[in-house]
């Protein structure tokens, strides 16, 4: 049989006058190092989520400032709705719908063409919704008389 390694051999330290190490000290220990693993864990998980958020901050803050150089479509849009309902309400006629036309007419010529899209598109599903409404309604009348009568 081999002689174990020489450093196998020496007498290695033992708290508590020979006993093995206390139990006690080991959860303590142990939670210690939960606690700072813990700590560098949220320190770590603030730095992430504070520089995504200044990235946030940041990305809005520059499209807002694109919207503001560029006269922004809410600020023009209501401008024209504004102003062509005064022009309206002056000459005698409907400041809603004068209203209306100047927001319109304010409007880029793809958003006109978006709203026309979306007007047209409700005007054709308008069939469509009604009759679900009075199918689900029917449905809501035979439910309501099946429970009265059973």
């Amino acid at each position: 049989m081999t002689d174990p390694p020489a450093d196998d051999r020496a007498p290695r330290p033992v708290p508590h006058g020979g006993r093995g190490p206390d139990p006690v000290e080991r959860r303590d220990q142990a939670l210690a190092e939960l606690r700072h693993s813990l700590r560098d864990l949220l320190r770590s998980l603030l730095r992430a989520t504070t520089g995504l958020g200044l990235e946030k901050v940041e990305d809005l803050a520059g499209g807002l400032r694109g919207i503001a150089a560029s006269g922004g479509p809410a600020l023009s849009g209501m401008l024209g709705g504004v102003l062509g309902g005064g022009r309206a309400g002056m000459a005698g006629r409907n400041p809603i719908w004068g209203a209306l036309k100047g927001a319109v007419g304010a409007l880029s010529p793809a958003a006109r063409a978006g709203l026309a899209l979306a007007v047209v598109l409700a005007i054709l599903l308008l069939p469509i919704t009604v009759v679900l409404v009075l199918v689900a309604l029917i449905v809501l009348v035979i439910v309501a008389a099946a429970r009265t009568s059973g």
